[in-house]
């Protein structure tokens, strides 16, 4: 630009009008017209220079412009950069993760194999138990098939001897059961008697009639209606008492003895009673009651028969007596 004003300057000078005093140098008109000329030449110079220095500042203005975009591309471009480069760190941190967990996988998929090969070598010994078991229940079966055969025959050979005992059993059971019928109807048509309060008397006859004929059951049931119908109750109880002894039933002659007791204590036929209540307590497995009553009798009637029967039996009673002999009833 300071070339460019120096130029201008020399120009303007040049083009400036002769003065008197270069007219008295003696130039002459050519030399004017020379120079006139020049000074157009270097007007046209002028103008192309002013031209090439707007277009120069034009330009300048669009390198500027240029510059400038370049250099926010620049910007962008470092920017991206700087974005790409922290993907690229953020990458680097996940695969050394992911190496890592690689690593943690092959110690994990190392420890799998050993495992597996631990179970394939568990399989194949129990492959071989398995079939050594298989050998085992083969042969076990091939014994089993043999001893089945031979216990089958031996249970149809048991069936058919059971078949022909079980024919003789349903044969003897008729017959049993058509006795049974027959008996039980007899003896229920022997229990079954009039129970007219006006026969009390002669009921009572009777129960004494089929006692003595040792028909316990018949006569245990015509004592007990007398007792309980108030006609020489305490006896009534008392012999239905004895009918109950006669056929075992302790548990019922301890029960009509015990009425027969509360209603009259004294009675001459006591003894008696206690001494078969005490043997019912024994025959029941009641040791401790059995020896109270021997001794309630060795002390109320030492006098009697049966108190005198006691009294040794209480000096050699001993806990281990509960299992006596029950087949035989002492009178």
């Amino acid at each position: 630009m300071r070339f460019l004003a120096l130029v201008v300057c020399g120009i303007l000078g040049l083009g400036a009008e002769p003065s008197a005093f270069d007219l008295q140098s003696g130039a002459t008109k050519e030399e004017l017209s020379s120079l006139k000329s020049s000074n157009k030449n270097l007007s046209n110079v002028l103008a192309s220079l002013k031209g090439q220095a707007t277009s120069l500042a034009q330009n300048q203005e669009g390198l500027r412009s240029l510059f400038e975009g370049q250099g926010n591309k620049i910007k962008q471009l470092a920017d991206a950069l700087a974005t790409h480069d922290n993907a690229l760190k953020a990458i680097k941190a996940t695969q050394d993760m992911q190496e890592n967990l690689l690593k943690q996988q092959g110690g994990l998929i190392e420890a799998l194999k050993a495992q597996i090969d631990a179970n394939k070598n568990a399989i194949t010994q129990l492959d071989q138990k398995i079939n050594d078991m298989n050998a085992v229940l083969t042969k076990m079966n091939t014994d089993f098939a043999a001893k089945l055969e031979e216990i089958q025959g031996a249970i149809q050979t048991q069936a058919n001897d059971n078949a022909e005992k079980l024919k003789n059993l349903a044969r003897l059971q008729a017959k049993m059961l058509e006795k049974a019928q027959e008996t039980s109807q007899n003896k229920s048509e022997e229990a079954d008697f009039n129970k007219d309060l006006s026969r009390k008397p002669k009921i009572f006859q009777e129960a004494l009639s089929l006692y003595r004929q040792k028909h316990f059951k018949q006569a245990q049931a015509r004592f007990v209606w007398l007792g309980d119908n108030d006609f020489k109750s305490a006896y009534s109880y008392y012999m239905a008492g004895e009918a109950a002894y006669a056929q075992k039933n302790y548990k019922e002659a301890i029960v009509l003895y015990k009425k027969s007791a509360l209603i009259k204590e004294k009675a001459e036929y006591m003894p008696v009673l206690l001494w078969h209540t005490a043997w019912s307590f024994r025959f029941l497995g009641n040791q401790n009651t059995y020896l109270k009553f021997l001794h309630s009798l060795s002390s109320l009637y030492p006098d009697s028969e049966q108190g005198k029967k006691a009294l040794p039996l209480l000096g050699k009673s001993h806990p281990k007596d509960n299992n006596a002999d029950k087949t035989s009833r002492p009178h």
